[in-house]
Protein backbone atom coordinates (compact mmCIF):
# COMPACT_ATOMS: atom_id res chain seq x y z
CA UNK A 1 0.00 0.00 0.00
CA UNK A 2 1.25 3.46 -0.84
CA UNK A 3 1.75 5.83 2.10
CA UNK A 4 -1.47 7.48 3.20
CA UNK A 5 -1.82 11.23 3.05
CA UNK A 6 -4.44 13.39 4.81
CA UNK A 7 -6.34 13.41 1.51
CA UNK A 8 -6.42 9.60 1.11
CA UNK A 9 -9.51 7.51 1.71
CA UNK A 10 -9.62 3.75 2.38
CA UNK A 11 -12.78 1.73 1.79
CA UNK A 12 -14.02 -1.72 0.86
CA UNK A 13 -16.99 -2.84 -1.24
CA UNK A 14 -17.74 -6.54 -1.45
CA UNK A 15 -14.32 -7.32 0.05
CA UNK A 16 -12.58 -5.38 -2.74
CA UNK A 17 -10.29 -2.88 -1.05
CA UNK A 18 -9.70 0.60 -2.46
CA UNK A 19 -7.24 3.38 -1.70
CA UNK A 20 -8.67 6.62 -3.07
CA UNK A 21 -6.35 9.59 -3.51
CA UNK A 22 -8.22 12.92 -3.46
CA UNK A 23 -7.07 16.43 -4.41
CA UNK A 24 -6.98 17.76 -0.86
CA UNK A 25 -8.42 17.39 2.63
CA UNK A 26 -11.52 19.36 1.69
CA UNK A 27 -12.43 16.78 -0.91
CA UNK A 28 -11.82 14.03 1.63
CA UNK A 29 -14.09 15.73 4.15
CA UNK A 30 -16.87 15.80 1.55
CA UNK A 31 -16.49 12.21 0.32
CA UNK A 32 -15.43 10.23 3.40
CA UNK A 33 -18.90 10.30 5.07
CA UNK A 34 -20.40 8.53 2.04
CA UNK A 35 -18.21 5.47 2.73
CA UNK A 36 -18.00 5.62 6.53
CA UNK A 37 -19.79 2.28 6.93
CA UNK A 38 -17.55 0.55 4.38
CA UNK A 39 -14.11 0.60 6.05
CA UNK A 40 -11.14 -1.31 4.70
CA UNK A 41 -9.54 -3.95 6.93
CA UNK A 42 -6.31 -4.97 5.27
CA UNK A 43 -4.45 -3.84 2.18
CA UNK A 44 -6.18 -2.34 -0.84
CA UNK A 45 -6.18 -4.09 -4.21
CA UNK A 46 -7.03 -0.92 -6.11
CA UNK A 47 -5.69 2.60 -6.23
CA UNK A 48 -8.19 5.17 -7.53
CA UNK A 49 -7.12 8.76 -8.08
CA UNK A 50 -9.64 11.60 -8.20
CA UNK A 51 -8.38 14.82 -9.79
CA UNK A 52 -9.81 18.33 -9.89
CA UNK A 53 -10.20 19.22 -13.59
CA UNK A 54 -12.29 22.41 -13.96
CA UNK A 55 -11.38 22.72 -17.66
CA UNK A 56 -13.30 19.60 -18.70
CA UNK A 57 -15.72 20.51 -21.49
CA UNK A 58 -19.32 20.13 -20.20
CA UNK A 59 -20.56 19.92 -23.79
CA UNK A 60 -18.41 16.88 -24.63
CA UNK A 61 -20.29 13.80 -25.79
CA UNK A 62 -20.77 10.92 -23.37
CA UNK A 63 -18.87 7.77 -24.37
CA UNK A 64 -17.11 4.66 -23.11
CA UNK A 65 -14.48 2.58 -24.90
CA UNK A 66 -12.29 -0.45 -24.22
CA UNK A 67 -8.77 -1.24 -25.36
CA UNK A 68 -6.91 -4.15 -23.82
CA UNK A 69 -7.40 -4.03 -20.06
CA UNK A 70 -8.21 -0.30 -20.07
CA UNK A 71 -11.67 1.26 -20.13
CA UNK A 72 -11.90 4.98 -20.89
CA UNK A 73 -15.02 7.02 -20.20
CA UNK A 74 -16.39 10.55 -20.55
CA UNK A 75 -19.49 12.34 -19.28
CA UNK A 76 -20.41 16.01 -19.01
CA UNK A 77 -19.05 16.17 -15.45
CA UNK A 78 -16.17 13.70 -15.29
CA UNK A 79 -13.78 11.61 -17.40
CA UNK A 80 -11.08 9.03 -16.82
CA UNK A 81 -9.86 5.48 -17.22
CA UNK A 82 -9.90 2.13 -15.39
CA UNK A 83 -7.13 -0.44 -15.83
CA UNK A 84 -8.44 -3.84 -14.75
CA UNK A 85 -5.03 -5.50 -15.11
CA UNK A 86 -3.06 -3.07 -12.94
CA UNK A 87 -5.79 -2.34 -10.39
CA UNK A 88 -5.63 1.40 -11.00
CA UNK A 89 -8.14 4.04 -12.05
CA UNK A 90 -8.28 7.78 -12.61
CA UNK A 91 -11.33 10.01 -12.65
CA UNK A 92 -11.25 13.75 -13.27
CA UNK A 93 -14.08 16.01 -12.09
CA UNK A 94 -15.06 19.48 -13.18
CA UNK A 95 -15.88 20.39 -9.56
CA UNK A 96 -16.27 18.92 -6.11
CA UNK A 97 -20.05 18.73 -6.54
CA UNK A 98 -19.61 16.08 -9.24
CA UNK A 99 -17.01 14.06 -7.29
CA UNK A 100 -19.49 11.71 -5.51
CA UNK A 101 -20.97 10.57 -8.82
CA UNK A 102 -17.54 10.33 -10.47
CA UNK A 103 -16.05 8.20 -7.70
CA UNK A 104 -19.16 6.05 -7.35
CA UNK A 105 -19.23 5.39 -11.09
CA UNK A 106 -15.62 4.22 -11.11
CA UNK A 107 -16.00 2.04 -8.01
CA UNK A 108 -19.23 0.46 -9.24
CA UNK A 109 -17.74 -0.35 -12.66
CA UNK A 110 -14.70 -1.94 -11.03
CA UNK A 111 -16.93 -4.06 -8.77
CA UNK A 112 -19.23 -5.04 -11.63
CA UNK A 113 -16.28 -6.27 -13.69
CA UNK A 114 -14.15 -7.75 -10.90
CA UNK A 115 -16.61 -9.48 -8.58
CA UNK A 116 -17.67 -12.31 -10.93
CA UNK A 117 -14.04 -12.97 -11.88
CA UNK A 118 -12.47 -12.86 -8.42
CA UNK A 119 -15.19 -13.30 -5.78
CA UNK A 120 -18.00 -15.51 -7.19
CA UNK A 121 -20.25 -12.50 -6.62
CA UNK A 122 -22.48 -10.24 -8.69
CA UNK A 123 -23.16 -6.52 -8.51
CA UNK A 124 -26.71 -6.07 -9.78
CA UNK A 125 -28.85 -3.08 -10.66
CA UNK A 126 -31.45 -4.00 -8.07
CA UNK A 127 -33.03 -3.02 -4.80
CA UNK A 128 -32.33 -5.12 -1.73
CA UNK A 129 -35.03 -5.58 0.91
CA UNK A 130 -34.93 -7.58 4.13
CA UNK A 131 -38.51 -8.63 4.83
CA UNK A 132 -39.64 -11.11 7.50
CA UNK A 133 -36.05 -12.23 7.86
CA UNK A 134 -35.70 -12.90 4.13
CA UNK A 135 -33.46 -11.16 1.64
CA UNK A 136 -35.32 -10.11 -1.51
CA UNK A 137 -33.38 -8.97 -4.58
CA UNK A 138 -35.78 -6.80 -6.61
CA UNK A 139 -34.78 -5.98 -10.17
CA UNK A 140 -36.11 -5.00 -13.58
CA UNK A 141 -35.53 -2.53 -16.41
CA UNK A 142 -36.24 1.18 -16.04
CA UNK A 143 -39.91 1.73 -15.28
CA UNK A 144 -40.56 -1.82 -14.12
CA UNK A 145 -41.24 -0.68 -10.55
CA UNK A 146 -38.04 -1.14 -8.55
CA UNK A 147 -38.29 2.27 -6.87
CA UNK A 148 -42.03 1.74 -6.34
CA UNK A 149 -41.41 -1.51 -4.46
CA UNK A 150 -38.62 0.16 -2.47
CA UNK A 151 -41.12 2.83 -1.38
CA UNK A 152 -43.73 0.21 -0.51
CA UNK A 153 -41.16 -1.49 1.73
CA UNK A 154 -41.13 1.49 4.10
CA UNK A 155 -42.74 0.29 7.33
CA UNK A 156 -42.87 -3.31 6.12
CA UNK A 157 -39.24 -4.25 5.61
CA UNK A 158 -35.71 -2.89 5.74
CA UNK A 159 -34.48 -1.31 2.53
CA UNK A 160 -30.81 -2.09 1.96
CA UNK A 161 -30.36 -0.09 -1.22
CA UNK A 162 -32.50 1.16 -4.10
CA UNK A 163 -29.78 1.25 -6.78
CA UNK A 164 -27.21 -1.55 -6.61
CA UNK A 165 -26.79 -4.59 -4.39
CA UNK A 166 -24.42 -7.54 -4.32
CA UNK A 167 -25.23 -11.23 -4.29
CA UNK A 168 -22.36 -13.31 -2.88
CA UNK A 169 -22.41 -16.86 -4.25
CA UNK A 170 -19.16 -18.12 -2.74
CA UNK A 171 -20.67 -19.92 0.25
CA UNK A 172 -23.29 -22.66 0.65
CA UNK A 173 -26.09 -20.08 0.84
CA UNK A 174 -26.25 -16.92 -1.31
CA UNK A 175 -25.93 -13.67 0.61
CA UNK A 176 -27.52 -10.29 -0.14
CA UNK A 177 -25.20 -7.36 0.60
CA UNK A 178 -25.85 -3.64 0.51
CA UNK A 179 -23.51 -1.23 -1.27
CA UNK A 180 -22.69 2.47 -0.83
CA UNK A 181 -23.85 3.24 -4.37
CA UNK A 182 -26.71 5.73 -4.63
CA UNK A 183 -27.53 6.56 -8.24
CA UNK A 184 -28.71 9.89 -9.65
CA UNK A 185 -32.29 8.65 -9.98
CA UNK A 186 -32.57 7.39 -6.40
CA UNK A 187 -35.10 9.53 -4.49
CA UNK A 188 -33.47 11.14 -1.42
CA UNK A 189 -35.86 9.38 0.95
CA UNK A 190 -34.69 6.01 -0.38
CA UNK A 191 -30.95 6.72 -0.30
CA UNK A 192 -29.11 4.20 1.90
CA UNK A 193 -25.38 3.91 2.58
CA UNK A 194 -25.48 1.37 5.42
CA UNK A 195 -23.40 -1.80 5.36
CA UNK A 196 -25.82 -4.71 5.70
CA UNK A 197 -25.92 -8.42 4.91
CA UNK A 198 -28.60 -11.10 5.04
CA UNK A 199 -29.20 -14.50 3.41
CA UNK A 200 -30.67 -14.06 -0.07
CA UNK A 201 -34.04 -15.81 -0.40
CA UNK A 202 -35.47 -14.86 -3.81
CA UNK A 203 -34.87 -12.73 -6.87
CA UNK A 204 -37.97 -10.90 -8.07
CA UNK A 205 -38.02 -9.51 -11.62
CA UNK A 206 -40.72 -6.87 -11.78
CA UNK A 207 -43.50 -5.95 -14.15
CA UNK A 208 -46.46 -3.62 -13.56
CA UNK A 209 -49.84 -5.35 -13.86
CA UNK A 210 -53.45 -4.85 -12.72
CA UNK A 211 -53.27 -7.95 -10.49
CA UNK A 212 -50.63 -9.78 -8.47
CA UNK A 213 -48.92 -12.82 -9.95
CA UNK A 214 -45.72 -14.69 -9.10
CA UNK A 215 -44.30 -16.87 -11.90
CA UNK A 216 -41.17 -19.04 -11.61
CA UNK A 217 -38.61 -18.31 -14.33
CA UNK A 218 -36.26 -20.76 -15.99
CA UNK A 219 -32.51 -20.08 -15.76
CA UNK A 220 -32.50 -18.98 -19.43
CA UNK A 221 -35.39 -16.56 -18.88
CA UNK A 222 -33.77 -15.16 -15.75
CA UNK A 223 -30.43 -14.67 -17.52
CA UNK A 224 -32.04 -12.73 -20.36
CA UNK A 225 -33.93 -10.54 -17.88
CA UNK A 226 -30.78 -9.78 -15.88
CA UNK A 227 -28.86 -8.98 -19.05
CA UNK A 228 -31.33 -6.23 -19.87
CA UNK A 229 -30.37 -4.29 -16.75
CA UNK A 230 -26.69 -5.24 -16.43
CA UNK A 231 -25.27 -4.80 -19.94
CA UNK A 232 -22.17 -3.02 -18.65
CA UNK A 233 -21.12 -6.25 -16.92
CA UNK A 234 -20.74 -8.08 -20.24
CA UNK A 235 -19.00 -5.44 -22.35
CA UNK A 236 -15.74 -7.38 -22.14
CA UNK A 237 -15.29 -10.99 -23.26
CA UNK A 238 -13.61 -12.20 -20.04
CA UNK A 239 -16.08 -10.30 -17.91
CA UNK A 240 -19.04 -11.67 -19.89
CA UNK A 241 -17.90 -15.27 -19.43
CA UNK A 242 -17.43 -14.81 -15.69
CA UNK A 243 -20.73 -12.94 -15.34
CA UNK A 244 -22.69 -15.62 -17.19
CA UNK A 245 -21.09 -18.34 -15.05
CA UNK A 246 -22.06 -16.44 -11.90
CA UNK A 247 -25.64 -15.97 -13.13
CA UNK A 248 -25.81 -19.70 -13.90
CA UNK A 249 -24.75 -20.39 -10.31
CA UNK A 250 -27.30 -17.82 -9.09
CA UNK A 251 -30.13 -19.59 -10.91
CA UNK A 252 -29.10 -22.88 -9.29
CA UNK A 253 -29.17 -21.65 -5.70
CA UNK A 254 -31.75 -18.84 -5.63
CA UNK A 255 -35.43 -19.01 -6.63
CA UNK A 256 -36.15 -16.48 -9.41
CA UNK A 257 -39.63 -15.20 -10.18
CA UNK A 258 -41.44 -12.79 -12.40
CA UNK A 259 -43.48 -10.62 -10.03
CA UNK A 260 -46.43 -8.88 -11.66
CA UNK A 261 -47.84 -6.35 -9.23
CA UNK A 262 -49.87 -3.23 -8.71
CA UNK A 263 -48.39 -0.45 -6.54
CA UNK A 264 -50.16 -0.98 -3.23
CA UNK A 265 -49.03 -2.28 0.15
CA UNK A 266 -51.19 -5.33 -0.53
CA UNK A 267 -48.05 -6.55 -2.25
CA UNK A 268 -46.65 -7.83 1.03
CA UNK A 269 -49.75 -9.80 1.94
CA UNK A 270 -49.69 -11.35 -1.52
CA UNK A 271 -46.01 -12.29 -1.26
CA UNK A 272 -46.51 -13.83 2.16
CA UNK A 273 -49.05 -16.19 0.72
CA UNK A 274 -47.43 -16.73 -2.67
CA UNK A 275 -44.01 -17.56 -1.24
CA UNK A 276 -45.49 -19.45 1.71
CA UNK A 277 -43.22 -17.60 4.11
CA UNK A 278 -43.06 -17.86 7.87
CA UNK A 279 -43.36 -14.47 9.60
CA UNK A 280 -40.44 -15.26 11.87
CA UNK A 281 -37.44 -12.96 11.97
CA UNK A 282 -34.19 -14.70 11.07
CA UNK A 283 -30.84 -13.51 12.45
CA UNK A 284 -29.08 -10.88 10.37
CA UNK A 285 -25.42 -9.84 10.53
CA UNK A 286 -24.54 -6.23 9.87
Amino acid sequence: MLPLSPSSLLLSVGSIGFQVQLPDEGWRAALAPLYREFPLHGDPEWRVTVQDAPDLDPAAARWIGHEGSITRFRTAQYAGWIDLARGQALTQCRELASAPAALESALAYICMQSLPRTRQSLLLHAAGIRWRGLGLVVSGPAGAGKTTVARLAQGHGELFNDEMVMVDLAGPQPQLLSTPFVGPTTPPELARRSNRRTPASALLLLAHAPTFELLPLSPAEATLELLRTNLAAVERTASAAAWLAAVERLAQVLPIYRLRFRPTVELWEFLAGALNLLAVEAPCAS
